[in-house]
């Protein structure tokens, strides 16, 4: 399969584009200077160990990332692997302190290509790092923006209230280094509500990372989709969307909890369930 090369994909899919001002302003981000920020566009958002897990293995020659929601996630198996700092001081989730102490000593070692900060602070816990923007920002400057003077890529604190959230631009006040990429999460039913969240996230001009997506009815709560159909038709209109986008630059499916138990892509034994196998099938032709 073709290696995907950023700054070759700002010619070849520009013609595609469904907002030429808002991404040419992204694609002119000195970030895509930085070809092959990842490998492959398609990637998986999945938990700690999804690595191990037999399904993984099949994805694995298709996909160009995948994330454990860990400061320290490997690459494997030709995957690389997209760390994440959780959350910090100020959360009062019960992970919250450990990942923490894993992230600085994992920092210590070694600085990381790209790294990602923090999951969902805009919600509650145990799902979400639950985290005021004060907070966020005071940990963001102490132990994220450092990174970048090693030559780390940051990535923004992702929102769990999508296009609702208005956490970012207080952070952006307050923060001394600011994000390179901006981190997506989708929780749709369709290619429209897709369509909205992005162009939300447009609006800081950076090149955007879907670090989740899923198939989910969020007009009145957080029903997830449980009609295979369904799910296999967003995944066919999502994932070309997706690649057809200049500045999108990475998109994974989430493989988190509270999602139900139709769209998890792996099943009990660890082997690809239905919608796992119907997202290969997708991105196999590509």
């Amino acid at each position: 399969m073709q290696l995907y090369i950023l700054v070759a994909l700002t010619t070849v899919v520009a013609l595609a584009r469904s907002d030429p001002v808002r991404q040419s302003e992204a694609d002119d981000h000195p970030i895509f200077a930085r070809a092959g920020i990842v490998p492959k566009k398609a990637g998986l958002s999945g938990f700690e160990g999804v690595q191990t897990q037999a399904g993984f293995a099949s994805l694995a020659p298709y996909i160009g990332w995948y994330s454990d929601y860990t400061p320290n996630t490997q690459d494997h198996t030709g995957v690389q692997g997209v760390p994440m700092l959780w959350g910090g001081e100020g959360s009062s989730c019960s992970v919250t302190s450990a990942r923490l102490k894993s992230f600085e000593s994992a920092v210590t070692i070694n600085a990381p290509k790209l790294m990602f900060g923090f999951f969902e602070p805009d919600c509650d816990c145990p799902l979400s790092s639950s985290m005021t923007v004060t907070a966020a920002a005071s940990i963001w400057n102490s132990h994220l923006a450092p990174l970048a003077t090693n030559g780390s890529i940051l990535g923004s604190p992702s929102l769990c209230r999508q296009i609702d959230e208005d956490f970012l631009t207080p952070f952006k006040a307050q923060i001394t280094h600011d994000w390179d990429i901006t981190s997506v999460h989708i929780n749709k039913l369709d290619l429209a509500g897709i369509k909205a969240d992005v162009e939300h996230y447009r609006t800081y001009g950076k090149p955007l990372f879907v670090s989740e997506f899923a198939c989910v009815d969020d007009r009145n709560g957080f029903t997830p989709c449980s009609d295979q159909a369904q799910i296999n038709n967003f995944l066919k209109q999502a994932v070309p969307y997706f690649e057809s986008q200049s500045d999108i630059i990475a998109y994974g499916p989430s493989n988190g909890e509270g999602l139900g138990s139709t769209w998890p892509f792996f099943d009990s034994s660890g082997h690809l369930s239905s919608t796992g196998k119907a997202y290969l099938n997708i991105i196999n032709s590509l």
